[in-house]
């Protein structure tokens, strides 16, 4: 048997002369300046009519409607699918509940923050770098994506709650919308708030504390301050509406300082 060296060179020496006739010099200038003209008709054809430029117009300000669009598009099928489950889980054992107010409210606010964690993705330096370089300010950018979340938490819950409503007869329907929109739109005012004056990891943890202010602190005063063994609806409602407030104008405050913030 051959040894495979000797194949070796005589192959080589059997596709030198079919791959010389391949073989191709570098291009002269001549030869570059004759390909230039003969595609200068081409390139006449491509040009555009002339547009007049009015440099005296001020640019389109950011739109944070459309980033928000452009953001619930990005979004993987993955993420509809997880969502979806988590909500039909919630559904179905809160339908079936006997106190449904100690369950779907603290759960669902928790999701919201998972949800913008995801959305951040603060793990991809790519993402990072990209979403730092475009024509609009990082932080509007950032603060689409959090409203996406929110909405999309928002639509999810809201189904979840209709039928939670129909199938569950202890629950009080006003009430127990306000038990996780209140904190729902406070936790992502102040999240957004935090993270455009702080940064992205002071505002995770000024959330979460927001979290256990709102489900374990509020709740444990106004029971501490009721006469009663059971806490009063009137002032848990009015802390529910002032918490309520509180996260819109905190969203409304993020808006405006993400128009100005050049980095993130």
């Amino acid at each position: 048997m051959r040894d495979h060296k000797d194949e070796l060179e005589e192959l080589e020496q059997e596709m030198k002369q079919p791959f010389n006739s391949y073989m191709a010099t570098s291009p002269r200038s001549e030869d570059t300046q004759k390909l230039i003209l003969s595609l200068q008709d081409s390139f006449d054809d491509l040009k555009p009519n002339e547009i007049e430029f009015d440099f005296d117009a001020e640019p389109e300000k950011p739109s944070l409607l459309k980033q928000c669009l452009n953001q619930f598009r990005s979004y993987h099928w993955l993420y509809w699918i997880i969502s979806l489950g988590i909500f039909t889980m919630l559904t179905l054992i809160t339908s079936g509940s006997g106190d449904p107010d100690s369950f779907f409210p603290l759960l669902v606010p928790i999701y919201l923050l998972f949800g913008i964690l995801y959305s951040y993705k603060s793990w991809n330096k790519e993402m990072r770098m990209i979403e730092s370089v475009t024509p609009f300010p990082p932080a509007l950018l950032l603060l689409s994506k959090l409203l996406v979340v929110l909405g999309v938490n928002f639509s999810f819950a809201f189904v979840s709650t209709m039928v939670i409503i129909v199938e569950n007869r202890f629950v009080e329907p006003g009430m127990f919308l306000l038990q996780w929109i209140a904190p729902l739109l406070f936790l992502t005012g102040l999240l957004a708030y935090i993270m455009f004056h702080k940064g992205v990891v002071a505002g995770f943890i000024s959330a979460l504390a927001g979290w256990v202010f709102t489900f374990i602190a509020l709740p444990y005063s106004l029971h501490q301050l009721s006469s009663g063994s059971h806490v009063s609806q009137v002032p848990l409602v009015a802390s529910y509406l002032i918490i309520f407030a509180i996260g819109g104008l905190l969203l409304f405050l993020s808006y405006r300082k993400s128009l100005h913030l050049q980095y993130m």
